[in-house]
């Protein structure tokens, strides 16, 4: 073989490595902020069923589970109390006994996602 022939293979296996690369980063940042939509929605659902809820810290990016369902670890600080709990993308899933009520948070609920950006639900 040339190496004319031979130079270009390498820039097209160069190429084609680059293209897959950006691929992969673009995946990526994708799960990234469907994470944070899905930590989100998950802050919101606790904020409606769970009263007295000062703050939830998300302490890790949500995964999925072998069952196919989407959870993630959170502290919920209720009543300057905090509280070790599994969220599912729509609020409570499992972990520590939570006072007792289902009439939701009307105060305003301070979120620190796993990214380290924070927001106020209201």
């Amino acid at each position: 073989m040339s190496v004319i022939f031979m130079k270009k293979i390498m820039v097209m296996a160069g190429c084609i490595i680059m293209l897959l690369m950006g691929i992969g980063v673009k995946v990526q940042i994708n799960n990234k902020n469907s994470n944070l939509e899905k930590q989100r929605t998950a802050a919101i659902g606790v904020k409606e069923v769970q009263p007295e809820v000062e703050e939830i810290h998300f302490i890790e990016d949500g995964s999925i589970d072998g069952g196919g369902a989407w959870s993630v670890d959170a502290k919920l600080k209720i009543n300057n109390k905090i509280y070790n709990e599994i969220l599912t993308k729509n609020g409570l899933g499992a972990g520590d006994n939570l006072p007792e009520g289902n009439t939701g948070t009307r105060i305003p609920v301070e979120v620190l996602y796993s990214n380290g950006q924070e927001e106020t639900l209201k």
